[in-house]
């Protein structure tokens, strides 16, 4: 199958290389210095947008903002190419597709891994091992999209949750947001509040916890728009109200801590 990835940073990059061994893949990136980057990683790189295509499939993985104008451009152009978008909301992009032509075939899949690291010198296919990738059908997409989608996200060593962009888009306020958010005020809490340097005394349990403080502006930015969050902060202040009240009382206390044991994601 021929497949053109446009954007090659951290998960296009990491799709290119996942898939290269298995399909004709030609990549591009806006950025010149990536496109080089790309070819000296063994990857077929377009200097132009439009030398992707022809294509069976074509990966949209530039920065969110830019998914909807990529797809914009593609959609007269592409032919009968399915069109699989990688971004980490899908509101936009089911909006696009309500108004896209019907001959359109738009589908939107979320790899459910990456790295606080960023661009083309990051990527490694191994990050979607064993992940939970989201197939989002859209108003534009048919069996035939939807289980290309498929198959590529099983390809990169992956698992399939299907599901609407709604849901999606208030999953990920649950399991992307709100962890965002948390890390940036834990971030700061710390850095204000130790006693000693904080590299000094830092270990795996504060570097873990405040791993996505280091999240990319731009993306970070993108995931804290996620509907819903706000209350999802709100339950969180409630949450940690209730660990504050049971300071000293050890039986409430380890009656929150066997009850958020359990409800851990493995």
């Amino acid at each position: 199958m021929r497949i053109a990835v446009v954007g090659l940073g951290l998960i296009g990059g990491s799709i290119a290389l996942g898939l290269a061994g298995r399909h004709q893949v030609r990549g591009y990136d806006l950025d010149e210095g990536t496109r080089r980057a790309a070819r000296s990683r063994g990857l077929d790189v377009a200097d132009a947008m439009a030398d992707v295509l022809p294509a069976d499939a074509v990966v949209v993985a530039t920065p969110l903002a830019a998914i909807v104008p990529t797809l914009e451009e593609l959609v007269p152009r592409c032919g009968e190419a399915i069109l699989i978008e990688v971004g980490s909301l899908k509101s936009a992009v089911a909006a696009f597709a309500e108004r896209a032509p019907q001959s359109s075939r738009i589908v939107g899949l979320h790899p459910m891994a990456g790295s606080t690291a960023s661009g083309l010198g990051a990527a490694d296919p191994a990050i979607f091992q064993g992940r939970r990738f989201i197939v989002v059908p859209t108003a534009r997409s048919d069996e035939r999209a939807t289980a290309i989608a498929n198959d590529l996200a099983r390809e990169l060593g992956g698992s399939i949750t299907l599901c609407s962009p709604e849901l999606h888009d208030r999953a990920i306020a649950v399991v992307s947001a709100l962890p965002l958010a948390t890390a940036v005020a834990l971030a700061r809490i710390v850095g204000e509040a130790v006693p000693l340097p904080l590299d000094a005394v830092a270990g795996p349990g504060i570097r873990d916890a405040t791993r996505l403080a280091s999240t990319p502006t731009d993306l970070a930015l993108a995931l804290l728009r996620a509907p819903g969050l706000a209350e999802h902060l709100a339950s969180l202040r409630e949450a940690l109200t209730d660990i504050e009240d049971a300071l000293g009382d050890d039986a409430t206390l380890r009656a929150l801590l066997d009850g958020s044991s359990a409800r851990r994601p493995t």
